[in-house]
């Protein structure tokens, strides 16, 4: 069955049979129904192969992930899947496998080049894909790093300054500060901090919310209060016991992460203490193990799904040249506030 075919059986023109399959014109109601009719009878189903060599576009989006078993990827995946799924465009995905060689030197993206290139290379000229969707599994620049292919590269969960590609990432510094205020509000003025590493943009990005909150409260952040962890559960657990050594004892933690602030409960509750009523502590991620724990962890939500829909989005508006993001260079979505069971308010307030 051919698009002739159904043109003869419909009574309608070859181009009105192209036009009601690819949406590319309005077509008369009546005839609309006709081909519609022709085509739910027959079972046809267009040559996509013969249409990617007329139109020289597969519809095929390639989604490159760092490590398909990272924290972010399977959230950003369903967004990019649920978006696509609106859409003609299918998904090629392929898996860099890069965590065990990464583990934590996320910033050593820049050796992981050649790889990265390869897998690229592959998706352009082999599969010869429409546009590409790089996934992260870290919140870090990944600026020269991806070379360009003429074709729409979007970045999720990193950032690239290269303006070839799109980044779509999260929001760090406002919401730390939100954070924060809520144990200001909350009566806590002692309050503890547990960095990631500590030259790492989200890092950074979160110390400097964090002091904000502090400043405009007419507060000051103690520096010993300041503890460099790595983003493992080990040196949240670590960092904690040297808070718990110290006078007086903060009434609050903030952990840079989900994973640290499970180590910080651990060790607040083997010297003996409780949380939240003689420790509070927030997270950061909203990682599944932070409603496991217990008591259920106060956290910063990243909205995963929705930086993989909105990646999604960006990649085919690009190819189009129409909507919102079609000229957009870097897409920011704000995190949220989990309020659950970690945080005590003080009773002088």
């Amino acid at each position: 069955m051919t698009i002739k075919d159904i043109a003869k059986k419909a009574g309608v023109s070859t181009a009105t049979v192209s036009y009601v399959i690819n949406g590319t014109k309005n077509v008369l109601p009546e005839k609309r129904q006709r081909v519609l009719d022709v085509i739910a009878k027959t079972g046809y189903q267009p040559n996509q192969v013969a249409k990617s060599l007329r139109t020289r576009k597969t519809s095929i989006i390639g989604v490159l992930v760092e490590d398909i078993m990272a924290f972010p990827t399977s959230s950003i995946i369903n967004g990019i899947s649920e978006y696509m799924e609106q859409t003609e465009y299918n998904i090629l995905l392929s898996d860099l496998r890069m965590m065990d060689s990464l583990y934590n030197q996320y910033d050593h993206i820049v050796y992981q080049q050649d790889k990265i290139n390869k897998a690229i290379t592959f998706l352009n000229f082999g599969a010869k894909v429409d546009a590409i969707i790089y996934v992260g599994m870290f919140d870090r620049d990944i600026s020269g790093v991806i070379t360009s292919m003429n074709k729409p590269i979007v970045v999720a969960y990193s950032i690239s300054r290269d303006d070839y590609v799109c980044s779509v990432t999260y929001e760090n510094e406002e919401i730390s500060t939100q954070l924060t205020k809520h144990l200001i509000d909350a009566g806590h003025k002692h309050i503890a901090v547990i960095t990631g590493i500590a030259h790492t943009p989200p890092a950074q990005l979160r110390l400097k919310g964090i002091q904000k909150a502090f400043k405009d409260a007419g507060m000051i952040l103690d520096n010993a209060l300041v503890k460099n962890g790595d983003w493992e559960r080990r040196t949240g657990y670590a960092c904690m016991q040297e808070l718990l050594a110290q006078a007086p004892l903060p009434t609050a933690v903030i952990a840079m992460n989900d994973l640290m602030a499970v180590g910080a409960i651990d060790a607040v509750r083997e010297a003996g203490l409780r949380v939240p009523e003689d420790v509070s502590v927030i997270g950061f991620d909203n990682r599944e193990i932070s409603e496991f724990v217990y008591p259920k962890l106060t956290t910063a939500e990243i909205d995963l799904k929705a930086i993989g829909f909105t990646a999604a989005q960006v990649a085919a508006q690009k190819l189009s040249e129409v909507g919102e993001y079609a000229e957009k260079r870097r897409i920011i979505i704000p995190c949220n506030l989990i309020e659950r069971d970690t945080v005590a308010r003080l009773s002088n307030t």
